[in-house]
């Protein structure tokens, strides 16, 4: 039972098909999800399609990409407990597969979800609220990397922040600095078509495409600068210049100064080439990678008690059958297209 599955399947670099591949045993700890919606990361899948993503991710072709998927378990092992057939979940990662790398594996029609496959607590499946839909439940899996981002670096309450990149992942950020106690939250991007949507969730929204962005950042902080940069755009050539948004502090016995956090998944490396500009700054750099066991869950309460916004994260659904063509059309519209999810039934 469960030993095929139709899957997205990269064969190389920008060449996508959909087959079936052979699936992991099913044994009595193993939950089984069949997909419903699952989505295409901006980030993570579309470096995976281009054969951009580092070695030390252990990626190889052929491979089931994509991480954000959610589904109706149909399948539960005896060993498991607190779940049901015909429970809505989260199902997300599927790190093993007999014959194909997992990166990260989220793309089949059957999710086979046990230790083997699933090694981790962030791994777990979580079931969906009642009133949060499948494709809301799909756009909440890169929230809560965002969510974690936004923890890590901290807020504390009336603080202003700086989010680079109105992608999926900063506007999210942008609403969770929100939920968290920010004061004041900028959200800054170049590319002119994602200029709109953060006025939803931001108080101001800077264009830097004009090369003015830290002038209009310090004129809407009366010169001061902002408490926390949020690093949202995986642009590596963005990093060098963060500290000039950051106000001056960290000379106090009890001020630790300024946060960066870069929350991208920076596909070169990056270099700071006037390293005195960040060592007066006595600012904090931190990064975060994925998320913490429960954030799932935590997200999904979120976007059930209306707090979270994640009907305006993505941009279209399409038939997973046209998935070849919607990683093409996504990397051709990259910055007119916020996500693209695929409808499995």
């Amino acid at each position: 039972m469960y030993e095929k599955s139709r899957a997205i399947v990269f064969e190389r670099p920008r060449k996508v098909v959909f087959k079936e591949i052979p699936l992991v045993a099913v044994d009595d700890d193993t939950i089984v999800v069949k997909t419903t919606f699952s989505g295409i990361s901006t980030g993570t899948d579309m470096k995976t399609w281009l054969g951009l993503q580092s070695p030390e991710n252990g990626v190889w072709f052929p491979l089931v990409p994509g991480y954000e998927a959610v589904g109706k378990v149909v399948h539960v092992g005896k060993n498991v407990k607190g779940f049901s057939v015909g429970d809505r979940v989260m199902s997300s990662e599927v790190r093993v597969y007999p014959q194909h790398c997992a990166a990260w594996g989220g793309n089949a029609e059957y999710a086979v979800k046990n230790p083997t496959t699933g090694c981790t607590g962030m791994d777990a499946v979580a079931k969906i609220p009642d009133n949060v839909s499948d494709a809301e439940a799909v756009v909440a899996y890169l929230a809560t990397v965002a969510m974690r981002g936004v923890d890590k670096v901290g807020i504390n309450k009336g603080e202003t922040v700086l989010v680079v990149g109105a992608g999926n992942v900063g506007l999210s950020a942008c609403q969770v600095f929100k939920i968290r106690g920010a004061g004041k939250v900028i959200v800054m991007d170049i590319h002119k078509p994602r200029l709109e949507l953060p006025k939803k969730f931001a108080d101001y929204v800077v264009d830097s495409s004009r090369g003015d962005g830290l002038e209009q950042v310090m004129e809407l902080t009366d010169g001061k600068g902002v408490d926390v940069v949020s690093e949202c755009s995986g642009d590596p050539a963005v990093i060098q210049h963060l500290p000039g948004y950051l106000r001056d502090g960290g000379w106090e016995k009890d001020c630790k100064g300024g946060r960066i956090h870069l929350q991208g998944d920076y596909p070169s490396p990056w270099t700071v080439e006037k390293y005195f500009k960040w060592f007066v700054k006595n600012f904090t750099l931190s990064v975060s990678c994925a998320f913490r066991s429960g954030d799932k869950a935590d997200m999904l309460k979120l976007v059930s008690e209306g707090k979270f916004d994640a009907k305006s994260l993505y941009s279209k659904i399409v038939p997973v059958e046209d998935c070849a063509a919607a990683y093409e059309e996504l990397n051709a519209n990259r910055y007119d297209l916020l996500k693209i999810l695929f409808k499995w039934e």
